[in-house]
């Protein structure tokens, strides 16, 4: 064989073996992270040569000096290669994080669309229910067959109510969805703001024969917007109350603990399932496969609306398995009134 082939042959196989382990040590990476592979893409590249370039030159015999310039050509062509491997790195990674930003979107996008789509469906049903009711006891009334006329514009008045609540849990869920901002924050007693809600939950709980515990130790301060934050208590009782069998408790509890404000709700209605803890918050869900809502419900948001106000104050909530029943937890951020001076 011609000396030439010869280095050609060898030069060709020795680069090929390199490249070979080189590309599959690349794909390997590539499972993990492929911005992490286009740095290694071009180095695997040039090692590839320099592994043929190499190994020919000595067995070619080429004098010192060549071999010499040969390695720092190489060597000149490293650094090169290795910037590229970082531009595309860095190019990679970027349009993966991109990628990955947009799938995320688009994924949430797709939830919001299908919790908003399943949220009218149920309260489409759910309105229909009151006004079935509304319509038939109207009819009595108009032909004169209702047995207890007193009796039936209660109930009218009952239906009214439950629907008006209702349509008050969509349009307050449609600004949540539509942006922050709902009145100014101000600085208020979270303790005093609970105190007034629970007075205003008394009737309702001891029509169903539940009893309603306050334990406030003093002023818990916060800054919020009353409305909403009246909203966010009203909405974690008035649950609790709904939850609980008659003849049982639910303990509402106000203060500081670890700089922040706390308020925790504790029910006895009997806990609920793993599965059904991971639900509780969403729109529309009120703790079980069957949409029909029960009398006094509103359109199954309250914890989800309680969620929103929580998070756009700047707290957290979360409801657990706790005792008999079920805990809720909202924490917000502790207001201060400044130093005099300041």
């Amino acid at each position: 064989m011609r000396p030439e082939l010869e280095a050609i042959t060898l030069a060709a196989g020795t680069a090929g073996a390199v490249g070979l382990v080189g590309a599959g040590v690349t794909l390997l990476v590539a499972r993990r992270s492929p911005a992490a592979a286009t740095l290694l893409g071009p180095v695997v590249g040039v090692a590839s040569i320099a592994a043929g370039v190499v190994v020919t030159t000595r067995a070619m015999f080429l004098s010192e000096h060549d071999s010499a310039l040969i390695s720092l050509v190489l060597l000149a062509a490293a650094p090169v290669a290795l910037a590229i491997g970082v531009l595309l790195f860095r190019s990679v990674r970027r349009l993966d994080r991109r990628a990955q930003q947009r799938l995320a979107d688009e994924q949430r996008e797709l939830a919001l669309a299908r919790s908003r789509q399943e949220m009218v469906t149920w309260a489409s049903h759910d309105l229909r229910t009151p006004l079935s009711a509304i319509r038939v006891m109207a009819e009595a009334l108009e032909d004169g067959v209702a047995a207890d006329p007193d009796d039936y514009h209660r109930r009218l008045r009952s239906e009214a109510d439950r629907m008006t609540g209702m349509v008050d849990d969509l349009l307050e869920m449609s600004r949540i969805r539509s942006g922050p901002g709902g009145g100014e924050a101000a600085h208020l007693d979270l303790a005093e703001l609970t105190d007034g809600v629970v007075a205003g939950q008394q009737p309702v709980a001891e029509e169903g024969g539940v009893r309603v515990r306050l334990d406030a130790s003093g002023p818990v301060p916060v800054d919020g917007v009353a409305a909403q934050l009246e909203r966010v208590v009203a909405n974690v009782v008035s649950n609790a109350v709904r939850e609980t069998p008659s003849g049982r408790e639910v303990v509402v509890a106000v203060g500081e603990r670890d700089g922040l404000a706390r308020l925790t709700v504790d029910d006895t209605c009997g806990g609920l399932r793993p599965e059904d803890l991971e639900r509780v918050f969403e729109p529309g869900w009120r703790g079980g496969t069957a949409r029909t809502a029960a009398s006094g419900t509103g359109a199954g948001v309250g914890l989800t609306i309680a969620r929103a106000l929580v998070e756009e104050a700047g707290g957290s909530i979360d409801l657990r398995n706790h005792g008999p029943g079920c805990r809720v937890t909202v924490q917000l951020p502790t207001a201060y009134d400044p130093p005099p001076g300041r």
